[in-house]
């Protein structure tokens, strides 16, 4: 008999301590953490107001300074998009493996330059003959200005973007970089004429850097 008194009198007592963790109206219980009580799902790439934690209401933290991801190491440039960037740039050297060889210059010249500087370089792609305006001074590649240019500056133009031209950084690797600008460089020895000693192959296109 005491047995079951016990077994009656424990089960009386855990429901009442039960009852005191359930939330009823405004008395304390779980509710006092309500954000661990209804836990809140964050979207992984979204940010509002509802995270006060991090910057910007970011959900996702920034990495740490000097993060790099895997194989981008190349990506790491260290000039600041500055007229003193500008300049320190004319230092900056080609590797060794930018060549011409592969024809994938010329291949990512036709996609992102040919529409407004043209197949030759005579600034008279589609873009320049409906703007004008948009034009460089400078008359084409065959100009005296692009034949002396340092490939190091025609870099950093394709990195950061200058006057009416944007950034290609992100869809121009560091490296195809290279290779457009040796491209570039090619056309520019041609004097604006049909250049035919490089020629992109199908395969070439499928190239990646």
């Amino acid at each position: 008999m005491n047995n079951k008194l016990y077994i009656l009198f424990g089960s009386i007592a855990a429901s009442a301590l039960m009852s005191g963790c359930v939330s009823r109206g405004n008395n304390p219980g779980m509710e006092y953490a309500p954000d661990m009580y209804y836990s809140k799902g964050y979207e992984a790439y979204s940010q509002g107001d509802s995270n006060l934690v991090n910057p910007y209401g970011m959900n996702m933290r920034e990495p740490v300074a000097g993060t790099v991801a895997i194989g981008k190491l190349d990506y790491q440039y260290s000039l600041e998009n500055t007229g003193d960037g500008y300049d320190a740039s004319v230092a900056l050297t080609a590797p060794a493996d930018a060549t011409l060889e592969d024809g994938r210059g010329q291949y990512l010249y036709n996609i992102n330059c040919t529409p407004c500087h043209g197949s030759t370089g005579n600034n008279d792609g589609e873009v320049f003959k409906k703007v004008s305006t948009l034009k460089p001074t400078w008359k084409g590649y065959n100009d005296e200005y692009i034949k002396t240019l340092p490939e190091g500056k025609i870099y950093h133009t394709l990195t950061y973007g200058k006057n009416n031209m944007g950034s290609h950084a992100s869809v121009l690797s560091p490296k195809d970089r290279w290779k457009v600008i040796k491209y570039v460089k090619y056309l520019s020895s041609q004097g604006g004429s049909t250049a035919s000693a490089v020629v992109a192959t199908d395969s070439t296109m499928a190239k990646t850097n």
